[in-house]
């Protein structure tokens, strides 16, 4: 029996969009975007369709119609991404409403790998271990994890904020310097391992990757775009640590 799809209209178009939009946002890679939107169109009968997915925006064309719609802030949430994917899936192997679709990718969108709490755990537990592989002694490990979890807690603050991202890194690293310089009050701390375990919280490695995948898949333009994203993420951090450590050192501070 053939299966019936459901007539294309504008609302149709509007809800494949948002979910090529929430997986670019949630930081998807172009070619991943692209099949998402393209399968969700065939699954809801639109044969003809162009899409073009951009860092900060997402094209999406057919005969009947064209729609934009502005990417404004970007974040990585692997959970989201996996999430609105297999939706995309279930809906071309098993076409639903388009009131339900909306409902199930509002779901998926919100998804996060872990609470707020688990993060902080979790942000504790690298930068301690990453103080551990700079160098430091077993006694920096507790204030590299309170640092890395200043750093994850200014972090998650931020993003509920209209405030950019990468102002918000460079706020979190600015509060990720202050348990290594209390730390450098007592020789028996390493302070240079505790600031590194904190900001390496902060460091866009899932960024990078994209950029790297979206350039091996021929998609320059957002390979660029993201490598530009990533570079200056990396300068934010790199000037929210400096500041602070700059101004402890010219006041006469100690540091080993």
């Amino acid at each position: 029996m053939e299966r019936q799809m459901p007539p294309w209209n504008a609302s149709v178009l509007g809800a494949i969009t948002d979910a090529g939009l929430a997986m670019m946002a949630s930081g998807a890679e172009v070619s991943r975007v692209e099949d998402t939107v393209e399968r969700l169109a065939r699954a809801y009968g639109i044969e003809t369709i162009d899409v073009v997915a951009l860092p900060t925006a997402l094209f999406v064309s057919t005969p009947e119609g064209t729609l934009l719609r502005r990417i404004r802030r970007r974040s990585v949430n692997l959970a989201a991404m996996a999430a609105i994917n297999q939706l995309s899936r279930d809906v071309a192997a098993e076409p639903i409403g388009v009131e339900e679709f909306h409902e199930k990718l509002a779901q998926a969108s919100t998804l996060a790998p872990y609470g707020p709490g688990k993060s902080l755990i979790f942000a504790a537990g690298a930068a301690g271990l990453i103080s551990q592989l700079m160098g430091g002694h077993l006694v920096d490990i507790l204030p590299a994890a309170v640092s890395g979890v200043f750093t994850q807690l200014v972090r998650q603050r931020l993003r509920t904020t209209t405030i950019p991202g990468s102002l918000g890194d460079l706020l979190a690293a600015i509060v990720a310097v202050f348990p290594a310089l209390a730390a450098a009050q007592d020789p028996i701390f390493q302070p240079g391992s505790i600031l590194v375990g904190g900001i390496m919280i902060l460091a866009p490695g899932l960024l990078l990757t994209t950029a790297v995948r979206d350039g091996i898949a021929g998609d320059l333009l957002s390979a660029a775009g993201r490598l530009l994203e990533a570079i200056l993420v990396g300068a934010a951090v790199a000037a929210g640590a400096s500041l602070p450590l700059y101004a402890y050192l010219a006041l006469g501070g100690r540091w080993p």
